[in-house]
């Protein structure tokens, strides 16, 4: 599996805290609170690996939005909440004005809102950085097990991807939310981004 260097990781890790910040901001109006984001923690693994992290704090259900990305990288984004975590989210969303059994006609929509902020804000980050383009797909939304929102069958699998895992902590006063920022990578398109952030620590360099 092709990696990057730990100066790579620390700059990849520095842009994208640049674009959880924006995301921080417009979450923050969504639910008029005030939204922290922890720093994202980036690890590379395989798709049947990060299932395996997935389920030690989901046991297993989750709910998520991907989105096909195109452009300087290609590949698919995800950001993933256990589900009941999902649901903490959607009500402050909401404003608690929907009964909590009620929220699930509402928790696709909301959720794939979220998504879109989230997903694209790390996205816009490089984007701008590297003075390059990433256009992406329209969001869907899914929920299920890890194996069925992540699209991993098991060890052996053909559908075997390199991931680049971002993992942010949401903080909403007192709520304790974490999510999952997922970019699922082939070795072309890290090779690219690789280059790309080599390209600009010497640029800042000079």
């Amino acid at each position: 599996m092709l990696k990057l260097t730990d100066l790579q990781l620390d700059m990849l890790t520095e842009l994208f805290n640049l674009g959880m910040g924006n995301a921080a901001s417009a979450l923050s109006e969504m639910v008029t609170e005030e939204v922290k984001l922890s720093i994202p923690k980036i690890l590379f693994m395989d798709k049947y690996e990060l299932t395996k992290v997935l389920k030690i704090d989901s046991s297993d259900q989750i709910s998520g939005v991907s989105q096909n990305f195109q452009g300087m990288i290609l590949g698919q984004a995800l950001l993933t909440f256990p589900t009941d975590k999902s649901l903490e989210l959607i009500r402050l969303l909401l404003q608690d004005s929907v009964p909590l059994e009620n929220l699930t006609e509402f928790e696709e929509e909301a959720l794939t809102e979220v998504g879109n902020i989230i997903i694209n804000a790390g996205l816009s980050s490089l984007a701008d950085i590297f003075e390059d383009e990433i256009t992406s797909d329209l969001p869907i939304f899914n929920t299920g097990s890890c194996e069925d929102v992540i699209g991993n069958t098991g060890p052996t699998s053909q559908k075997q991807q390199t991931v680049l895992h971002l993992q942010v902590d949401f903080s909403i006063e007192k709520e304790n939310i974490k999510g999952y920022v997922i970019y699922l990578l082939d070795l072309e398109s890290i090779s690219v981004l690789a280059n790309h952030i080599d390209n600009y620590i010497q640029k800042i360099s000079c």
